[in-house]
């Protein structure tokens, strides 16, 4: 009897953390859609999240940055979308994009000059080479070629290539803090003793800082 009574209250508490997940995903997709119809995310904003990985950590420990990812917000009949560099480069419902990021955090930024550059033909080409960038796998090399990218690299070229726009200046990879041990692991193992510290790159927390963008929502829905 008492295992039976173990068994019926380990059930009862799974179901309870199930009902209140799923209650919160609702509530969730039910905010971030009602923020898409006042048209508060616009094609092209760019959003930015805080995860955990290993390599995300690192990240955050070499710029100093709560951010580790970054996607470009893109709309198809009434529903946004986040072009992103994962593996392989993709498009990620909206809602999703944010519940994988660490507790529903994520910080939208807009072109300040947006509705000078957002011009038909622009955004049309913008639509095609994130089309055309879907599918390339993920460079955990963190290289400037197109064979292969990550996500603020992908991020960057879009607005370079479509609306030429710098929207920062690309650093080497030396200019990072290279220093914790974090990041040493995750250099060793990708690079072995040679990282290549003359490579140019770009971080997440490089377009944060961008002067040509502003914060349109900074959210935290848990």
């Amino acid at each position: 009897m008492r295992n039976k009574a173990l068994l019926f209250l380990a059930a009862l508490i799974a179901l309870t953390i199930f009902s209140y997940v799923s209650h919160a995903r609702v509530e969730l997709y039910s905010r971030i859609n009602k923020k898409i119809q006042k048209g508060q995310f616009l094609e092209g904003d760019i959003i930015f999240q805080s995860m955990d990985s290993d390599q995300c950590k690192a990240v955050k420990l070499a710029t100093h940055s709560k951010f580790s990812h970054v996607g470009i917000i893109t709309l198809d009949k009434g529903k946004a979308y986040v072009l992103e560099a994962v593996e392989p480069v993709c498009i990620t419902q909206l809602e999703e994009w944010i519940e994988r990021g660490n507790n529903g955090f994520y910080t939208v930024m807009r072109l300040k000059e947006r509705d000078k550059y957002f011009v038909t033909d622009k955004v049309s080409i913008a639509k095609k080479l994130g089309k055309d960038m879907v599918g390339k796998h993920y460079d955990i090399y963190f290289g400037w070629s197109d064979d292969q990218l990550y996500c603020s690299e992908l991020v960057w070229k879009i607005y370079q290539r479509a609306f030429d726009l710098e929207l920062c200046p690309l650093k080497k990879m030396k200019d990072f803090d290279l220093s914790s041990p974090e990041v040493r692991a995750i250099m060793e193992q990708r690079y072995g003793k040679n990282p290549p510290l003359e490579e140019q790159v770009v971080a997440p927390s490089d377009l944060a800082e961008s002067k040509l963008l502003y914060v349109v929502e900074k959210n935290n829905l848990k």
